[in-house]
């Protein structure tokens, strides 16, 4: 991949202190990072142990979900032009928007040739960054992809732009000269704002817009910055870097990954540049896995992606949940595979830009990976059947090289005085693993008056990359924040005033439903803080970004509660629903309309077989209290009740999941309590009797099971009259098994006997099967191998 960087005049110096820009990177006591294993795309080509549900409230649910096909880019040839305002730091503003850039094409290649996507790097970047006076020597801009822009907050011209001699406007023509677009004053955010299909997906001051260019010219993706550093290092809410750096991956078409305005889903890689979220805590983020899955399946349109020599529809990669949301097709991918572009594939360890008001050393965006991790493969004693086989059960997963944690327990002291204030002066951190929990108690100089609102501070614990912020209020309780879930936690955290101390208390089953286990490395921040969101890091305990490393015993597998399933048939039912922790809300709990940026809302989850009418009924027992009801179809838009008391909605034609969300928008002094109902309708006949009605059902005279209705003889899914391979069961568009990449291969006394196929799901294979062996004393090898060769093996002598 060629990087083309083109100044078109020199910056000018100013005249400010100097703040270096700081390279970091994590301390060797992080949690190792497994190898990607591989790329799963096609329609219902998910991934071992994922599923399409992407529901928040399905325990089956432990997958990432990315949108897709966000804009049309039409070119792997990416020309980017940089426009920053007037500022006192306009040379660091466009130096960290170019870093963003160079982010991308640098973590795009170097996760590529890890992630065996090798064609990805014939992607090109190339950089036009705006004169700091003058004027533009291209103006007019001609075709550019992406134009990245930082506007004032306040309005304000662009540097080297004079609103009178160009009429405030900046134009953009295609390749053929034909106008495409022309927005008047561009560094003024209002001005974009105005402008009809401009998307503020996060209701914060930034966004995208596209262009659709006559001629030859194609696409043009404007994203839009508005939170340009008041402070260098800090904006409204993330670092400029991070901001950009989303913004310019909507441009690369890559969606949210489940805490977008435009909905919730999960589980959240709250670390992935793609999140909204602050995650790695004090760090800038880089491209991910998943990003770089995303990206593909629109450069696979336009490079030769299988090598013959030319671009046709075979070069094209489909997402493997094209239905998605029904708008977006989605990319699933496991955990397992979720790796970043850095030396050791940890978030931890992504380069860092440099952000310091005068220029510092270039990053390198490609660093050189390191391998963390070793292929380990277990193997039970093998044993002889009833029939003289001998049965081989075990694993193979890859696990941390190099010394692990042994200890339940570990503490550090950390210096005083090294913060901005007392109230962020973090003295030391205690941690302890038992059976159950993760128990660690955070010291702090002097715990915050109060928390929750500007300029006060959080206390959070990290567990292994998993951020858990405490606000308190002004006395010793606490309110504890899961960025990954994007939750409240009842119980989690409490302050001791007296004793300076935060202390947590975290279940390891609840760290375990989200394949967060032992060991565990910890570490603690304090932070300025702006209601959810970190304003800035101030002190952390280990210092930088040391962690404590604990472990504890392997927890007990239990079985999750089994989901209840949807009625069939043709005959109405009712539904009523209930908050774990009761239908109530109290007064410090009213959010004014604002969501979950002030309080959580209730959100249920349902579900209807055929398509039905959904009557829902929300009352509550306080008449000064406002609450309300919003309903969210599986594949629709939003649907708001009516606003009167009782609350109703109705949804005339739905089928699939629905998410209903009870939002207190004013609760009076007393509290309220309430109730939500809903009646379902089916609609139709159900003329085959499969439990789906006509209007659902594809074949509505031939009996067959979910979700199509038609007959499916090996229940995959995929109709017989679609399904590829009637007899071997897939969820793949074609009801055929994607092609392997490890396999368990057995051999006796140097022969192999057995070969068979092994899927990871969430980075451990398990297999259990029988070979032959005669009677005697045998060598039995046991190999677990890829497309490259053998990784490990275990020999067993067997009689």
């Amino acid at each position: 991949m060629r990087f083309l960087l083109r100044r078109l005049l020199l910056p000018v110096v100013l005249s400010v202190a100097l703040v270096a820009g700081a390279v970091s990177y994590a301390s060797p006591s992080q949690p190792s990072t497994r190898p990607y294993s591989q790329s799963y795309f096609g329609d219902g080509n998910l991934p071992p142990g994922c599923i399409r549900d992407m529901s928040l409230d399905n325990p089956a649910n432990e997958c990432f979900h990315m949108r897709t096909g966000l804009n049309a880019l039409d070119s792997p040839q990416v020309d980017v032009l940089v426009l920053v305002p007037a500022s006192p730091t306009a040379e660091r503003d466009m130096r960290v928007m170019r870093q963003s850039v160079e982010m991308w094409e640098g973590g795009i290649e170097q996760l590529a040739k890890r992630m065996k996507q090798p064609w990805l790097t014939e992607v090109d970047f190339h950089i036009t960054v705006d004169a700091l006076s003058g004027e533009f020597t291209t103006y007019p801009l001609v075709d550019p992809e992406i134009v990245l822009v930082g506007t004032n907050p306040a309005g304000g011209i662009g540097i080297g732009i004079d609103p009178a001699q160009f009429a405030g406007d900046i134009g953009i023509y295609d390749a053929q000269g034909v106008p495409c677009t022309s927005i008047e004053n561009p560094f003024d955010f209002a001005a974009w704002e105005a402008i009809p299909g401009f998307d503020t997906h996060h209701e914060e001051r930034s966004g995208t817009y596209v262009e659709d260019c006559g001629g030859a010219g194609g696409n043009v993706c404007f994203a839009i910055n508005g939170a340009i550093d008041p402070l260098p290092g800090t904006t409204e809410v993330f670092s400029l870097f991070d901001l950009v750096s989303h913004e310019f991956g909507h441009c690369l078409t890559v969606g949210h990954v489940g805490d977008g305005a435009e909905g919730s889903w999960g589980p959240v890689p709250t670390n992935d540049i793609m999140s909204y979220n602050e995650d790695p805590p004090g760090l800038s983020k880089c491209v991910s896995s998943l990003d770089v899955e995303g990206f593909a399946l629109r450069m696979s349109g336009y490079l030769d992606r299988n090598r013959d020599g030319k671009v046709t529809r075979k070069d094209k990669l489909e997402a493997n949940d094209l239905p998605g949301d029904g708008r977006n097709p989605f990319q699933v991918q496991s955990p397992s595979d979720h790796i970043y572009a850095s030396a050791t594939g940890s978030p931890a360890d992504c380069p860092q830009p440099d952000v310091g008001v005068l220029p510092g050393a270039r990053v390198s965006w490609s660093p050189t990976p390191v391998t963390t991790t070793r292929p380990r493969l277990t193997l039970k004693r093998p044993s002889r059947t009833d029939d003289g086989r001998v049965r081989l059960t075990g694993t193979a997963a890859y696990v941390a090289k190099g010394k692990q944690p042994r200890r339940a327990n570990g503490m550090v002291v950390d210096p005083a005085g090294d913060a901005d204030s007392p109230f962020n002066d973090l003295r030391g951190l205690d941690v302890r693993v038992t059976n159950t929990q993760l128990l660690a108690t955070v010291k702090v100089a002097r715990l915050s008056p109060t928390s929750g609102t500007t300029g006060a501070s959080s206390y959070s614990l990290i567990v292994n990359g998993r951020r858990f912020d405490s606000i308190g209020p002004a006395g010793d309780g606490a309110n504890t924040y899961d960025n990954g879930a994007e939750t409240f936690l009842d119980g989690v955290s409490t302050w001791n005033r007296a004793a300076g101390t935060v202390r947590f208390a975290i279940s390891r089953r609840y760290l375990e439903s989200f394949g967060n286990v032992a060991p565990y490395y910890v570490g603690s921040t304090s932070s300025v803080q702006n209601a959810k969101r970190v304003v800035y890091v101030d002190d952390t305990a280990p210092s930088g970004q040391g962690r404590i490393g604990v472990t504890g015993r392997t927890l007990r597998a239990v079985k999750g509660p089994q989901q209840a399933t949807p009625p069939t048939g043709t005959k109405p039912y009712a539904l009523s629903f209930r908050a774990k922790d009761g239908n109530s809300f109290a007064l410090s709990q009213s959010n004014g309309g604002l969501g979950s940026l002030v309080s959580d809302p209730h959100v249920f989850s349902m579900s209807v077989t055929s398509p039905s009418k959904v009557e829902l009924t929300l009352d509550w027992s306080d008449p000064v209290s406002d609450l309300d009801l919003t309903a969210q179809p599986g594949a629709g838009d939003p649907v708001y009740s009516s606003g009167g008391k009782p609350d109703t909605l109705v949804l005339p034609k739905v089928q699939g999941p629905i998410e209903l969300e009870v939002n207190p928008t004013l609760v009076g002094p007393t509290g309220t309590t309430y109730t939500l109902r809903a009646k379902i309708t089916p609609l139709g006949k159900d003329r085959d009797r499969d439990g789906l009605t006509d209007p659902g059902d594809a074949c509505p005279t031939l009996p067959g099971p979910l979700p199509s209705g038609c007959p499916d003889i090996d229940g995959d899914g995929v109709p017989n009259g679609k399904d590829q391979c009637k007899r071997l069961p897939a969820s793949t568009a074609t009801g055929c098994p994607a092609p392997a990449s490890e396999w368990i291969r057995v051999l006796v006394d140097g022969r192999q006997v057995h070969k068979v196929r092994m899927d990871r799901a969430f980075g451990t294979g398990r297999f259990d099967l029988t070979v032959a062996v005669p009677r005697g004393v045998h060598r039995v090898r046991t190999v677990w191998l890829d497309r490259t060769g053998a990784l490990t093996s275990v020999v067993r002598e067997v009689r």
